[in-house]
């Protein structure tokens, strides 16, 4: 008896239309994943009627493009230790937490700082915070920032350059490092995808270049952290906790690892949650 995969790869070859064409097909496969978190390789092929086999080379694509990372039986978008979830996905994760986070970290920028931004989507979170607090300088490396700053009254958005990466929506490289170099901002707000007793990490070590150069040009220097991110460790270490002043965490953090974080000199503040 016939493998039921035997006849659709079989179709494929007669009829390379059928399933979808390949562009249309990653774009389904980096939906489905980046909404919701996992899917299996026998779910796609039902769904783009097409073969396993077929399925596999596309989750390699998007694999090596940084998508998604390939598990057995389907693909994740949840980060490991060297692979960063994608932006889409970051976007739905932690939600509420992030904005409790931003809430209690936007008192410590003030009016008329100039104020980095990194890439991340916590920081994201605090520009409808903090951009009323004319006048503001805002200094960022992410392009979903700058479009949300252009235009804006009494705000002065200055956009790092360098090598612009899709998947981050950032620019990356020796040209962003540079421009930070020859710059000084009164705070900067950051996170990184990994805490790890007083160690942070990132996967990548050109995000861990520019948030150096970040950090180095900051007085004041914010740490947003959610929950899902303590703990967990990541391939390349970005530095100690203690090279920030500041850590903001939302409520579901461990209490005894935010003791210690204390203890080490690092002002902590748990940001209350929605309904407190």
């Amino acid at each position: 008896m016939n493998d039921p995969g035997d006849d659709v790869a079989d179709r494929e070859r007669q009829f390379p239309e059928t399933g979808r064409n390949k562009s249309t097909r990653l774009a389904f496969i980096t939906e489905a994943v980046n909404r919701d978190g996992f899917v299996t390789v026998d779910v796609l092929a039902d769904e783009l009627d097409i073969s396993r086999m077929t399925v596999h080379r596309d989750l390699d694509v998007l694999q090596q493009s940084g998508v998604l990372r390939k598990v057995r039986g389907g693909a994740s978008a949840q980060r490991s230790a060297q692979f960063e979830s994608d932006l889409p996905y970051r976007m739905r994760v932690a939600v509420t937490e992030k904005k409790a986070i931003a809430r209690a970290a936007a008192g410590l920028a003030t009016e008329g700082d100039v104020v980095i931004i990194d890439d991340s989507t916590t920081s994201l979170e605090l520009l409808p915070l903090i951009v009323g607090r004319a006048p503001m300088t805002i200094i960022t490396n992410f392009m979903s920032a700058m479009e949300r700053l252009a235009g804006k009254p009494d705000t002065t958005l200055i956009g790092l350059g360098g090598e612009y990466v899709p998947r981050y929506r950032a620019f990356l490289g020796v040209g962003c490092e540079q421009a930070l170099s020859e710059l000084y901002a009164d705070v900067l707000f950051a996170s990184t995808s990994a805490l790890r007793g007083l160690e942070l990490y990132h996967q990548d070590q050109r995000v861990v270049a520019v948030k150096r150069a970040m950090m180095a040009a900051a007085q004041r220097r914010v740490l947003l952290m959610d929950h899902t991110k303590l703990g967990q460790g990541a391939l390349h270490r970005l530095g100690s906790v203690t090279d920030f002043t500041h850590v903001v965490v939302d409520q579901k953090a461990d209490l005894s690892l935010m003791s210690t974080i204390a203890e080490a000199g690092v002002e902590v503040i748990v940001a209350p949650s929605s309904n407190g």
